[in-house]
């Protein structure tokens, strides 16, 4: 693979001048030489200098050459070396780019735009039906003018599947910018992309605010630091539905810090969603209005987690303490979330207790998820009692 670098990084030099290139690629430690011998051919200039470093300097002129001149071929085969983090996979970008066809792709500010921005070759590509036409002709053509291209059509022929991570996360990011869409439909599209992204190990999450609009960034969802529980409740509850539930999980992930009263009132929400499922599942009925403690506790039943169905004192007392926990999530979300007006004394949250309210809400609905998960695996064989342990 470090072969391959050679011949990109030469590719990245390509559009200095030749009378500046020696000084440049002496800046990046490569050998000096002569303006005759540049203009003489820039990328054999280039490659005699390349051809004579270890790999391992190959490298790091790599690294250097993308900050100043960047190339996303060069990128991409970087990444494929450090391998920095975890990759996406090509099902992956497959997928992403599947699920986007449910939307309108750029917005507000147009498909054109938004493709200039991070694909500005459409402008360089010929086009296939017309040598003298270029790509943005094409996608003109299909994709505004007719609409016989999918979004994911489209995307495959800018790049989308072969570019660089970086420029894909900074794309995805864009598609959910603020500037394009209202926050009704960046949800809806966070939603969409989210349990797709997390198989691979990221997750679409809300960085900052502008003016108060939520802007969005790809953030692997363990980074250093993070709390290894946050993977496992999300691989989890993605296994049991790559729909409601999971997006309200990483609705609560997603604003622990940033949205304190809106990550509590989504904790309260996972599990009473989590709870409904099951419900669904087993064909018992519930009210529409039927709070959290009433839902949990008919799953518990279900599931014969409800402390009253042991005889076992620990069982009956770690039950009885998650019945309790449930029970005061929805007390904090009353007290502290956002879905109820407040008045002059409203004491607002702060991250710590919504980080607090998140991890017990995802700690319980894993801990529903896999007993219902073991419970149906296990029906097959036979009658089986649900057990706590």
């Amino acid at each position: 693979m470090i072969t391959q670098l050679r011949p990109l990084i030469a590719d990245a030099l390509y559009p200095i001048k030749a009378h500046t290139l020696p000084a440049v690629c002496e800046r990046f430690g490569l050998e000096p030489g002569t303006e005759r011998e540049a203009f003489d051919s820039k990328t054999k200039y280039a490659m005699r200098r390349l051809e004579k470093l270890s790999d391992e300097k190959v490298l790091a002129v790599a690294r250097a050459v993308v900050e100043a001149y960047p190339d996303d071929k060069l990128r991409a085969a970087i990444e494929q070396l450090d391998k920095i983090g975890r990759l996406v996979s090509d099902i992956t970008r497959v997928n992403l780019a599947e699920a986007l066809n449910e939307f309108d792709l750029g917005g507000r500010r147009g498909l054109l735009e938004l493709f200039r921005k991070h694909f500005p070759d459409i402008d360089s590509k010929p086009s296939y039906r017309n040598s003298m036409l270029l790509l943005s002709h094409d996608l003109d053509q299909h994709m505004i003018m007719n609409y016989d291209w999918t979004n994911s059509e489209g995307l495959e022929q800018v790049g989308f599947l072969s570019c660089s991570q970086a420029k894909l996360f900074r794309f995805l990011a864009d598609v959910v910018d603020p500037i394009r869409r209202d926050e009704h439909e960046q949800e809806q599209i966070v939603e969409a992309l989210n349990p797709i992204l997390s198989r691979d190990g990221y997750i679409l999450r809300i960085a900052r605010r502008r003016s108060g609009y939520p802007v969005y960034s790809v953030e692997e969802t363990t980074p250093v630091g993070a709390q290894p529980a946050d993977e496992l409740i999300s691989e989890r509850l993605n296994s049991f539905d790559e729909g409601g539930v999971h997006a309200a999980w990483q609705k609560a992930l997603d604003r622990r810090s940033t949205d304190p009263e809106g990550a509590i009132t989504a904790a309260k929400t996972l599990l009473e969603t989590v709870c409904k499922h099951i419900l669904d599942g087993a064909n018992r009925a519930y009210g529409e209005n039927d709070d959290l403690p009433k839902l949990y506790n008919a799953a518990a039943e279900c599931l014969n987690l409800a402390p009253s169905q042991h005889s076992e004192q620990v069982f009956k007392s770690i039950l009885g303490n998650c019945q309790a926990v449930v029970g005061n999530l929805a007390g904090i979300r009353n007290k502290l979330g956002d879905s109820h007006g407040q008045g002059k004394r409203h004491v607002k949250p702060k991250p710590r207790h919504a980080e607090l309210a998140v991890n017990l809400a995802g700690s319980v609905a894993m801990f529903l998820v896999s007993t219902w998960t073991d419970l149906r695996g296990n029906s097959a064989a036979g009658p089986r009692q649900a057990s706590p342990n």
